[in-house]
């Protein structure tokens, strides 16, 4: 069944080339990342635009490794930040889905340093499952 999932999950990251699949199992998926040059702030650390980006990706793709396959669309990302990433250093982003319902889902993520697994950022993730009309449009009420 986990292979059923992977091949899913490494098919949405085929664009972003720094991304690393390390597993997927259902509702739940672990990357490894390698922060380069064009991932920094101003200050020579990992920019959190950047963090919140791979969580959105991670926790989304998680929701993608499930019965339902559907990634959502994102309602509130909440993450806190512990600690820099420097520049060379491999993040690792670990996200699962914590509940999925009808109309919504909740997602984690933990961001850890691959040399030592420090704890880097956490990360919540809501995300909700609009309705569809016929002409793929989004029904609002």
């Amino acid at each position: 069944m986990a292979n059923k999932y992977l091949s899913v999950v490494k098919k949405a990251y085929d664009t972003y080339r720094a991304i690393q699949v390390i597993s997927a199992s259902e509702g739940r998926v672990k990357i490894e990342f390698q922060v380069a040059e064009e991932h920094l702030n101003p200050m020579g650390t990992l920019h959190g635009g950047c963090t919140a980006t791979l969580v959105d990706i991670v926790t989304s793709t998680a929701l993608l490794a499930t019965e339902k396959a559907n990634p959502g669309v994102s309602v509130d990302l909440c993450i806190s930040y512990l600690s820099a990433v420097k520049l060379g250093e491999t993040i690792i982003i670990d996200a699962s889905v914590l509940r999925s319902g009808k109309n919504l889902a909740y997602t984690r993520a933990d961001v850890l340093r691959k040399s030592d697994n420090k704890l880097l950022a956490t990360a919540l993730h809501t995300k909700a499952f609009p309705l569809i009309s016929q002409n793929n449009q989004i029904k609002t009420n």
